[in-house]
C-alpha cells in the first residue's frame, strides 16, 4: 500500500495542474492573469494516516479564460474546472469544493480541492497555494494534501 500512497502526489498533480483550455482568453489583461500561458511548478505534499508525508514536484502550464460566472477559470488535464473571483492581486477559488477523479499508472484517486489561491502583482510571476483531500479509490484511504508553487510567463 505504501507504494500506492507514494504515487498519490503525481496523480493529484494531474487533477489540479495543467490546462487543456488554452483558448478563450480576452485580449485585455487588466487583472494580470489573462493572456499568455503560465508555466510553472508546484510541490504537492500528501499526508496519509500512518505514513510519512509524501511530496512531489511537478511542472504544468495553465491558460486562464473568463466566463459569465467567474472572473477567471481553467480546466485541468483531468477535466476539473476551477473558477476564481478576483480581489486586487489575488484570485480565490469560487466554486469550492471542486471534486474530480484522476488516474495514472493504475492508481485512481478522488480529489476534493477546498482552497485554491493565485496571486500576481505584475502579470509575470504567479504564486499558487491549494489544499484539500484525496482518496485512493481501491483502499478508500483519505489523505489531506497541500500544494504550493510558482509560475511565470
Amino acid at each position: 500500500m505504501k507504494g500506492r500512497l507514494a504515487a498519490i502526489p503525481f496523480v493529484l498533480a494531474l487533477a489540479c495542474g495543467g490546462s487543456n483550455n488554452n483558448s478563450g482568453s480576452s485580449g485585455g489583461n487588466p487583472n494580470n492573469f489573462l493572456g499568455s500561458t503560465w508555466n510553472g511548478s508546484v510541490n504537492t505534499t500528501v499526508s496519509c494516516p500512518g505514513q510519512p508525508p509524501q511530496s512531489a514536484l511537478t511542472t504544468y502550464t495553465v491558460a486562464f479564460s473568463q466566463s459569465s460566472d467567474a472572473d477567471l477559470q481553467y480546466t485541468s488535464s483531468a477535466g476539473c474546472t476551477f473558477k476564481f473571483r478576483l480581489s486586487g492581486n489575488t484570485a480565490s477559488l469560487s466554486n469550492a469544493p471542486v471534486s474530480c477523479t484522476a488516474t495514472s499508472g493504475g492508481l485512481t484517486v478522488n480529489v476534493v480541492v477546498t482552497t485554491y489561491t493565485l496571486t500576481t502583482s505584475d502579470g509575470h510571476n504567479l504564486s499558487i497555494s491549494a489544499s484539500g483531500s484525496t482518496t485512493d479509490t481501491s483502499s478508500q484511504t483519505s489523505c489531506p494534501f497541500s500544494q504550493s508553487g510558482t509560475a511565470t510567463r
